[in-house]
């Protein structure tokens, strides 16, 4: 399935969607530098300070299993990752800037180390629930500031950088040095 065909799908699914269904997107943003993983849920800034939300995570969650943690509401965007035989699954993240997310960020870039996320979509008033999905492994890359945003890019599967195939040693491959 292309790009444009997903887009236009999403689209129609969102615009029939029940009006008492509000989805929260959010992203956990995590690296070994972090005390806290960095909790973001997609909403609009309407004053000086963020939204706080309080969202149950999945039980068997890498940081706080089951538990009750808070995330902040900021606008961002997802692009969506292509959908063809040779995309890597890689998308796009923009935030808007805050200068917590921007300290954090440009610490762990300076940093060794993966900046890893999980995308978790939860239903509004249902948010003690946990997630009514989630995408988890997804690495961080290339983390810059355009304007007021913080761009990133993102890879879900990174499967064309993965070693493929086995390790042919002699011992379990004895054929390749005997003639």
């Amino acid at each position: 399935m292309d790009s444009a065909l997903l887009k236009r799908a999403l689209e129609e699914a969102y615009a029939s969607a029940p009006q008492d269904k509000i989805p929260l997107d959010t992203l956990e943003i995590n690296h070994h530098t972090f005390t806290t993983p960095l909790r973001v849920v997609r909403w609009p800034l309407l004053g000086p300070e963020p939204v706080e939300f309080q969202l149950k995570l999945e039980s068997d969650a890498p940081k706080n299993p089951g538990a009750v943690v808070k995330y902040l509401g900021f606008p961002f965007m997802l692009t969506l990752p292509d959908s063809s035989s040779d995309a890597e699954g890689t998308f796009e993240i923009r935030i808007s800037v805050n200068e917590e997310i921007d300290k954090s960020l440009r610490y762990a870039a300076l940093n060794l180390g993966v900046i890893t996320a999980i995308y978790r979509q939860y239903i509004k008033g249902l948010e003690l629930e946990g997630p009514a999905e989630y995408w988890r492994g997804i690495e961080i890359q290339a983390p810059r500031r355009e304007g007021g945003d913080i761009v990133a890019s993102g890879a879900i599967l990174g499967w064309m950088v993965k070693p493929f195939g086995n390790l042919y040693t002699p011992i379990k491959y004895p054929g390749l040095i005997a003639g």
